[in-house]
C-alpha cells in the first residue's frame, strides 16, 4: 500500500468546500468524481484499478468514529472498491469489541507512511512492526492475509516473465502497459519496490 497523496491547496473538494452529506440517499458523487480522479483511479487500500463503469466502489471513511462528524474531513476520505469497503467495515466491528481506538491506525496521509509501513522485497508483504499504529493498520487492512501476499506475488511474477519475454525495461514495460490497458496495473507498491521504479509518477493524470 502507497500513501495516499492529498492536494491540501488545490483539490477541487478543498477550494470548493465540498463536504460529504450524510443524509440517507444524499448525492455524494461530485466529491466520489473527485477522490477517484485525485487518487488516478486506483483504490485506495487494495490498489486495484477501479472501473467507474463496471466496479461497484464507495467513497470510504478511514476512520469510521469521525464520519458524519463536525471532525470527518477531505483527510479522512478514499474512493475504494466496495468488496474492499465491506471487509474493512468488518474489521472496524472487531477492533470496536476488542477497544482498539481508530486513532492507533497509521492514517494514510500521513508523510512518512512508506518509511514506517515497509514493504519485504521478495516476500510480497508489509514487514510486522512493534510500533502500535502500524501493526494496527496491516491487521485493519488485512494488508499480509495469505490470499493478498499470494495475489501480490503472481501478479509481480507474472510481470517479471512479460517483462523478460519483450526485452524491455520495466520503465518501458509498464510505461507500455499504462497506455495500453491500464486495467491490468495492480499492487503499486509492489510494482515501486520489486522493480525499483516510480509507478505513481507514470501513471497520467486523469481527465
Amino acid at each position: 500500500m502507497k500513501k495516499i497523496k492529498k492536494d491540501y491547496n488545490n483539490s477541487k473538494i478543498i477550494t470548493d468546500i465540498l463536504q460529504y452529506n450524510c443524509k440517507k440517499g444524499a448525492n455524494n458523487s461530485v466529491l466520489g468524481s473527485i477522490l477517484l480522479k485525485e487518487q488516478k483511479s486506483f483504490c485506495a487500500y487494495s490498489e486495484e484499478f477501479i472501473d467507474p463503469i463496471s466496479d461497484a466502489n464507495d467513497i470510504e471513511h478511514f476512520n469510521p468514529d469521525l464520519k458524519c462528524s463536525d471532525d470527518d474531513s477531505y483527510s479522512n476520505w478514499f474512493k475504494v472498491k466496495n468488496k474492499v469497503n465491506f471487509r474493512k467495515r468488518q474489521k472496524e466491528l472487531e477492533f470496536k469489541k476488542n477497544n482498539i481506538s481508530f486513532d492507533d491506525i497509521l492514517q494514510p496521509c500521513e508523510n512518512d507512511f512508506e518509511e514506517k509501513l515497509k514493504y519485504i522485497v521478495g516476500q510480497y508483504r508489509f514487514e510486522e512492526s512493534s510500533e502500535v499504529k502500524v501493526k494496527n493498520l496491516i491487521d485493519f487492512l488485512e494488508l499480509n492475509i495469505p490470499e493478498k501476499i499470494e495475489q501480490r506475488r503472481n501478479f509481480i511474477i507474472r510481470k517479471r516473465k512479460e517483462i523478460e519475454i519483450f526485452g524491455v525495461s520495466p520503465e518501458d514495460f509498464f510505461s507500455t502497459l499504462i497506455e495500453d490497458d491500464i486495467t491490468q496495473i495492480s499492487y503499486l507498491r509492489a510494482i515501486q519496490e520489486e522493480f525499483k521504479i516510480d509507478i505513481w509518477n507514470m501513471i497520467p493524470e486523469l481527465k
